[in-house]
């Protein structure tokens, strides 16, 4: 009978956010996948069943592959670059003052909770032709100017170190959670027998990292797979389509084109690449992986 009543009392409890997730998560996944199938303005009231021309159509795209490629740069751009300045951060905080860790933390993972569309602004006027302050640092120099944004063939890299400073900061918190939870007897263990710093992060903490860097690796996958609102701010995929990602163009069949039904076909494809992905971190690198 207490049992029963644990049980009912914890469905009861998690009720709220399974509803959510049904209405916000599942429903529209279920709903999309089945667009798919159709062809739909959103002016008609009823789709036109056509099968899977949709995805015959998007497997013969040439635009398609281009823009799954763009977004596979993108992603490989970000995501070490994101998770090894984490790892290199979280290190240096987990040797500084106790009192002062909070105030960092806060200041490190302060671009996550900040407006995209706010950061986005922001970084438009770093990367100003004219006026930015990346020109302005880089000329003492002698570099540049650059046309950022507004040159394709630097255009993708400028959104990337913007989506690097942006992504590293939640790097830096999931690290330095690793770090502390690490034991110190192991540490002091790994002194005793003579490891100096480089050793002890070499061979024990990173290591014992694994976890933590598999679920960034999974995290920072799916959300650079997922950009979106620096693009639509900052170039509109443009110069010449050359920030243009898998989002991006999803986002311009359903609500330029109105093509919703091959919208959700696209929808339905990055879903599946994301989910292959994930799969293949998750064999690749989990092998990898030394639990405590």
């Amino acid at each position: 009978m207490n049992r029963l009543k644990e049980n009912v009392t914890g469905y009861v409890l998690l009720a709220p956010a399974l509803i959510m997730l049904g209405l916000f998560v599942i429903i529209p996944i279920i709903y999309s996948f089945g667009l798919s199938f159709y062809s739909w303005d959103m002016l008609r009231p009823n789709p036109t069943f056509v099968g899977l021309d949709n995805y015959s159509r998007l497997l013969s795209d040439e635009e398609f592959y281009l823009t799954l490629k763009r977004t596979l740069l993108y992603a490989l751009m970000t995501v070490p670059a994101s998770m090894l300045l984490g790892l290199i951060f979280a290190l240096l905080l987990d040797k500084g003052a106790k009192a002062w860790l909070l105030a960092y933390r806060s200041v490190f993972f302060a671009p996550m909770v900040t407006s995209a569309v706010a950061i986005s602004v922001v970084w438009m006027w770093i990367y100003h032709p004219d006026h930015g302050l990346m020109n302005a640092i880089l000329k003492p120099l002698g570099i540049g100017p650059f046309r950022w944004l507004n040159d394709e063939h630097t255009s993708l890299v400028s959104l990337a170190i913007m989506s690097i400073w942006k992504s590293s900061g939640y790097c830096v918190i999931l690290y330095l959670a690793g770090l502390q939870s690490i034991d110190p007897h192991v540490e002091e263990a790994a002194r005793m027998d003579g490891a100096n710093g480089w050793h002890i992060v070499r061979h024990i903490k990173v290591p014992l990292l694994g976890p933590m860097t598999l679920l960034m690796l999974i995290l920072q996958t799916i959300e650079q797979f997922q950009t979106f609102t620096q693009v639509n701010v900052m170039t509109q995929g443009g110069p010449a389509q050359s920030t243009e990602l898998l989002v991006v163009q999803l986002y311009h069949y359903a609500f330029e084109m109105f093509q919703m039904g091959y919208a959700s076909a696209i929808a339905i494809t990055v879903f599946i690449i994301i989910l292959a992905l994930t799969l293949l971190q998750m064999a690749v690198v989990g092998r990898r992986v030394h639990y405590q």
